[in-house]
């Protein structure tokens, strides 16, 4: 228990210091046009735990005995697979929320931390290195996922979770280029923090990090 605790402070920073969207740059793309909504983001946020997690901790269990050529394919393969269960959960919050997502879960399933993560860096890790680190990671997409879908939401429809209260006070929120705008400031604000508590930068995955 001791372990999983040391792993899962190591692992913590991916909430807001390492961000896997905000600092790490990472699937920047699927999130800012697949997420206009708060369901929009609950489902994507699902869906990248059950891609992430398990990929990671079989790649930490049995990456290296799997022949190089074969690595990406395998990780691709399982991140895939587990858009099944990602969908059914999804479907226990609201039988519309996975839909409403569009292509973008299936993105996911073959970004860069299931496919190029794993073999880069879970590889390297203990099993429960590499369950710490996909969870905090899973929780920091999730963090900047409904942030980022309640704010184009509210200001694009008026609305949190389709319930509307209010007049649109921005409806142009909606464009997916406000998705990318949006992050952009977030990802501002968490490096204007960074420099003030003097955080020097991380590398992202695949970079010397993965070293």
């Amino acid at each position: 228990m001791s372990e999983l605790k040391s792993c899962f402070k190591e692992s913590a920073s991916y909430l807001f210091l390492r961000n896997p969207v905000l600092v790490l740059g990472l699937v920047i793309g699927q999130l800012a046009a697949g997420v206009g909504t708060l369901q929009n983001a609950a489902a994507l946020s699902i869906t990248y735990f059950f891609v992430v997690v398990p990929t990671l901790v079989f790649a930490s269990l049995f990456g290296k005995k799997l022949p190089g050529w074969l690595k990406v394919v395998i990780y691709a393969l399982i991140s895939a697979l587990m858009l099944v269960p990602s969908y059914f959960i999804s479907g226990t919050i609201s039988a519309t929320i996975f839909d409403s997502a569009g292509i973008y879960p299936a993105l996911l399933a073959v970004s860069t931390v299931p496919v190029v993560y794993s073999s880069k860096i879970a590889e390297n890790q203990k099993p429960l290195s590499a369950l710490a680190g996909g969870i905090c990671i899973a929780l920091g997409f999730a963090f900047t996922a409904i942030i980022l879908g309640a704010a184009r939401e509210f200001l694009g429809s008026g609305s949190i979770w389709g319930f509307r209260f209010a007049k649109p006070l921005f409806p142009a929120a909606k464009l997916p280029i406000w998705g990318f705008i949006f992050l952009g400031f977030m990802a501002a604000l968490v490096n204007f923090i960074k420099d003030i508590l003097k955080i020097p930068e991380e590398t992202p995955a695949g970079g010397e990090e993965a070293k």
